[in-house]
């Protein structure tokens, strides 16, 4: 009988290999869309920053984490020659969310 409670838990148990076949596919239907966007970013931030960035506080690091996927989305949505309305949507919510942090440092 624990023999049979055993097999029941490996069977609904997802196994490892399961878990990364998945996340290659993934990888695989989201570099159709974007391509190697993830190269590209680098490029566009010392772009934007030559002199390069210094973040002290959380807040900092908040709106620039904020502003990075910003650049991510916009970037997608280059590489999709402006056709993925995902990644603009994506773009614009991170934009309000920076928004929102700015108010709420002017607030305090």
């Amino acid at each position: 009988m624990e023999k049979s409670m055993v097999m029941q838990k490996e069977e609904k148990m997802v196994k490892a290999d399961k878990i990364l076949d998945s996340m290659a596919e993934t990888f695989r239907e989201r570099n159709k869309v974007y391509g190697d966007n993830y190269k590209s970013v680098g490029a566009v931030m010392t772009a934007l920053f030559p002199g390069g960035v210094s973040l002290t506080t959380k807040e900092q690091f908040n709106t620039w984490h904020l502003f990075e996927l910003m650049i991510v989305k916009l970037t997608r949505f280059a590489n999709t020659e402006m056709t993925h309305k995902d990644s603009i949507h994506d773009a614009a919510v991170y934009a309000a969310m920076v928004e929102s942090l700015m108010e709420e440092e002017n607030n305090e």
